[in-house]
């Protein structure tokens, strides 16, 4: 994972999470390849369109974080498409077991307005063979036309890859196009993600849902080789690691994550002013001025491009705002 991969912002503490967004392309700006549908825990991904003819609508994890699943539209065909990667416990080593795992939950939930249900297979452009299922569903009743739905799935021991399209055009030359569009779908059940991989799929998750992406930061930093040269992109991603644990309320983590960055890094001022927060949170304001100070004096350590927050604007410093002798303290600490 290279240094230009990442954008380096000082990014402690609730406060400065919300006040400057992560996004891919702040990242990345010019991606050596797609970003990369995967889970934090196996092998396997789905390369992203990254075309301009989609719209990305939706990135979030299913099935307590183990299904990663992102949503793209198409305005100038009404179509929808989904992909999902997932851990294969169907105990079918195969396409087919993917599909019984994916599509008979679908069956009892909406069986009632299933209509034409179709199993079979065809070969993407690589020339793998997906098990596929096709059916058209009812959305008369709410005042929709019937809607033309097409799975596709590919899938060994270990991984499933799934993808899903469907269209508000029901004509047998809208049918055909989507099998164009799954056809095109070339997973990689083998696929072994890289810190960066982890890194920009969570920083993807964060900006929605903190919680999901503190696996994916976990995995980034796990990833990564023992060597001073990642130093920087191990802070970075530690320091979103204890802001995702933090902002989805697991204090206890995110604290034990900024103190065992400390032990392994004790001279740089973020892994402090992240214990700040936490002791914040939790009403301590002896701990944050401790944490505080401790950061402070380390400020000269911040990253290239870094500079240390202002805890006076901090959400997570502003809770001991009412502690007069705290907070004189803080309204004294350096600016910039």
């Amino acid at each position: 994972m290279g240094k230009s991969s990442l954008r380096i912002a000082a990014l402690a503490c609730l406060a400065a999470a919300s006040a400057i967004p992560i996004s891919i392309a702040a990242q990345q700006s010019t991606p050596a390849k797609p970003l990369m549908l995967i889970t934090w825990f196996g092998p396997g991904g789905i390369p992203l369109p990254d075309s301009n003819n989609w719209k990305a609508e939706l990135l979030t994890v299913y099935d307590k974080g183990t299904r990663p699943v992102a949503q793209f539209s198409q305005a100038a065909t009404r179509r929808t498409v989904s992909f999902i990667v997932f851990e294969n416990l169907s105990g079918t080593p195969t396409a087919q077991g993917c599909r019984q795992d994916a599509i008979d939950p679908i069956v009892k939930n909406e069986g009632k307005l299933i209509s034409g249900r179709v199993d079979g297979e065809m070969k993407n452009s690589a020339g793998d063979t997906l098990a596929t299922t096709s059916y058209v569903l009812d959305l008369s009743k709410e005042g929709l036309p019937h809607q033309p739905n097409l799975f596709g799935f590919a899938g060994n021991a270990k991984t499933c890859a799934e993808i899903h399209i469907s269209s508000v055009v029901n004509i047998p030359a809208e049918q055909d196009a989507l099998k164009a569009e799954v056809a095109g779908f070339k997973p990689d059940l083998n696929y072994q993600p890289g810190a960066d991989d982890y890194f920009r799929l969570a920083s993807a998750l964060f900006e929605g849902a903190p919680g999901l992406a503190a696996p994916y930061y976990k995995s980034s930093l796990d990833a990564l080789p023992d060597d001073s040269r990642n130093t920087p992109l191990r802070r970075i991603a530690t320091d979103q690691l204890v802001m995702s644990l933090g902002m989805s309320g697991d204090l206890k983590d995110s604290r034990g994550v900024a103190e065992k960055a400390i032990a392994a890094d004790p001279d740089y001022p973020l892994n402090y002013y992240n214990l700040a927060c936490a002791d914040a949170e939790e009403g301590n304001a002896t701990d944050a001025k401790t944490h505080l100070q401790q950061a402070f004096d380390r400020r000269a350590n911040v990253l290239k491009g870094e500079s240390m927050p202002d805890p006076a604007k901090d959400d997570s410093i502003l809770k001991l705002r009412k502690n007069k002798a705290f907070w004189a303290f803080v309204l004294a600490l350096p600016k910039g």
